[in-house]
């Protein structure tokens, strides 16, 4: 072992091995074929792993894209349906309105009656589609 570590070792050795091309240029030759090997089949399978992460990565790419479209979609829906609310508030507000004006007038009992139940199935209608816009669709 510590004829390894000695620096004149090496050198007769070099020496010795440069003295002879014959079996000098060979063997280097076959050193440079098994390193280049070796390197081919580790980049080989570097390579091989980088190309499925990159499917994988694919994949993820392909169900974020459905999951954007879903919730657009939904978004869509949303907007409609707050438009539609908005409609339903508004006229809501106006019966209320028609409402204030007939009682002081004294409005017929049959009337109001109608008008009341007419405002509260309005706003059951109108709670209930609520709702269904802010709870979530399972996936």
């Amino acid at each position: 072992m510590d004829k390894l570590l000695d620096p004149s070792f090496w050198e007769t050795s070099w020496k010795t091995f440069s003295s002879a091309p014959v079996i000098a240029i060979p063997l280097l030759i076959l050193v440079g074929g098994v390193v280049w090997w070796i390197r081919g089949v580790v980049n080989g399978r570097e390579i091989s792993g980088l190309k499925d992460q990159i499917g994988s990565l694919k994949d993820q790419m392909g169900s974020l894209a459905q999951q954007i479209g879903a919730l657009e979609q939904r978004r869509l829906r949303a907007i409609e349906q707050l438009t539609v609310d908005k409609k339903k508030m508004e006229t809501l507000r106006e019966e209320v309105a028609a409402l204030k004006k007939k009682i002081p007038k004294g409005g017929r009992h049959n009337e109001l009656a109608t008008s009341v139940d007419a405002v509260t199935s309005s706003v059951t209608e109108l709670s209930s589609e609520r709702e269904t816009v802010a709870t979530p669709e399972p996936r």
